[in-house]
């Protein structure tokens, strides 16, 4: 049996901050799930920002009149008081369906324009990920079409230029996005990792996003051998940290950030 100062070193190792060197970091939703602030709130987000993440992930939707939101959840009551459709709801009339955080604060739902804008300034140097959430309420190609040119709107905000990074798990969208803003940087949502990368490859998107449980260290240098970066979620303990970063992505959303940043 091994003297316990000899296992000390290991132990040290495993509970000390992982090794982040190369890789991009991000806060999924913003802080996380988990905390008492709801993810996609410009407090979450923002909070996410001031711990030093390179960079934030959040839920986006659109609304009756091509406004542009960051909430997550299909129906509104799922997180609000509201019911129905973000989509079948204008932006004022989603300013009266607020999310509840676990510490009972409220919360508006925010409207992309104006947070990303706000946070650009504050945070130089910051990107921002998109994932669009597709919910329509009429026809599915007009819906996409005005998603996609809201999103090229987004795009031609000079604080947010060149910080977007779109991504979804439909291909007819992103493919759409990319005719009409071919210069947005895209990732294809995976649910099965190869059938990702190729997918990916075949339309010259950037990269792809998976859950850490669907996808290998041998996947991941496979992505990378065809040129595109792979994004890794599902993560927010030390133990899937380095689970994660041990497959060598390009870039993690985290749901603990705090964990991965050293304090200011």
């Amino acid at each position: 049996m091994r003297a316990w100062w000899v296992l000390l070193p290991v132990v040290l190792l495993s509970c000390g901050r992982p090794d982040t060197s190369g890789v991009h970091l991000m806060g999924h939703g913003g802080l996380g799930q988990g905390h008492s602030l709801p993810m996609n709130s410009a407090a979450s987000l923002l909070g996410a920002l001031e711990l030093g993440v390179n960079g934030i992930e959040l839920d986006v939707q659109l609304t009756a009149d091509s406004v542009l939101v960051a909430y997550h959840a299909q129906d509104l009551s799922e997180l609000t008081a509201c019911a129905g459709l973000v989509h079948a709801r204008t932006y004022a009339e989603l300013r009266q369906c607020p999310v509840t955080g676990g510490d009972g604060s409220s919360h508006p739902i925010e409207r992309l324009d104006s947070l990303l804008s706000r946070a650009a300034r504050q945070y130089p140097g910051t990107d921002f990920t998109l994932d669009c959430k597709l919910f329509a309420t009429d026809d599915w190609w007009v819906y996409l079409h005005q998603y996609a040119n809201a999103l090229a709107e987004l795009s031609r905000i000079p604080a947010v230029q060149s910080r977007l990074v779109v991504e979804c798990q439909v291909d007819d969208f992103l493919l759409l996005v990319q005719q009409k803003q071919p210069y947005l940087t895209l990732f294809r949502y995976a649910v099965d990792a190869e059938e990702a990368i190729w997918r990916a490859v075949a339309s010259r998107f950037a990269g792809i996003v998976v859950s850490d449980d669907r996808i290998t260290a041998r996947q991941v240098a496979h992505a990378q051998d065809l040129g595109l970066q792979v994004t890794i979620f599902g993560v927010g303990s030390g133990r899937s940290h380095r689970r994660a970063l041990r497959k060598g992505p390009d870039r993690l959303q985290s749901d603990a950030p705090e964990e991965l940043v050293p304090k200011r």
